[in-house]
């Protein structure tokens, strides 16, 4: 882990590249494959269609997250590696989540559009640590009516949405039609309910 390295930075963001070992994210890797992985169905523009990745949610009990009112995630209990991890998250960066979901991204097809993660379950101006493992993926972020920043997130980099983000900011991990493995995405997060 590079804890002590000064992170890139674009407010209200930090990138961190190489948090995790290349040994410690291949065993997470591993463990991610593991995972309850399911396709959940979301509604929008009046219809049903399946969700473009595979989601999945661990964290304390009673912490359901629903989001775009239509998608309701029951988390499961914590992995002995998931909260390891967010220990590890809590440490680094200073702040306490209650919550992971996982999203997979089997292809370059699948995808998450422009968006802000501002459900109130998550409190008011949440920090969001999304730790990355596998294939690289763009991720892009920008200011509301601003142009978008890219970050290319690697295998075992952590990158920090800092609170304030989600009412100033959208982002989005945008298709691809270039041949890309499997990539997993760990996003930890805070929670207003629920217990421990």
């Amino acid at each position: 882990m590079s804890l002590f390295d000064e992170p890139t930075t674009v407010l209200p963001v930090s990138y961190y590249p190489e948090f995790l070992s290349k040994e410690e994210a291949d065993k997470l890797y591993q463990h991610c494959q593991e995972l309850q992985w399911k396709q959940n169905q979301i509604r929008m523009l009046g219809k049903t269609m399946p969700v473009p990745r595979l989601e999945c949610i661990y964290g304390d009990e009673g912490c359901d997250y629903l989001y775009s009112k239509s998608v309701l995630l029951k988390p499961l209990p914590w992995t002995q590696e998931l909260a390891l991890l967010r220990d590890l998250i809590t440490a680094a960066t200073g702040y306490k989540f209650r919550i992971v979901i996982g999203n997979q991204y089997r292809s370059g097809q699948d995808s998450i559009g422009w968006h802000s993660d501002n459900e109130p379950s998550m409190g008011f101006n949440p920090a969001i640590a999304s730790l990355s493992l596998g294939s690289c993926r763009k991720f892009q972020i920008k200011a509301i009516g601003g142009r978008p920043t890219d970050f290319w997130l690697e295998h075992g980099s952590l990158l920090v949405m800092h609170p304030g983000s989600q009412s100033t900011h959208l982002h989005q991990v945008p298709k691809t039609n270039k041949v890309v493995s499997s990539r997993f995405n760990l996003t930890f997060r805070p929670h207003t309910g629920g217990q421990r």
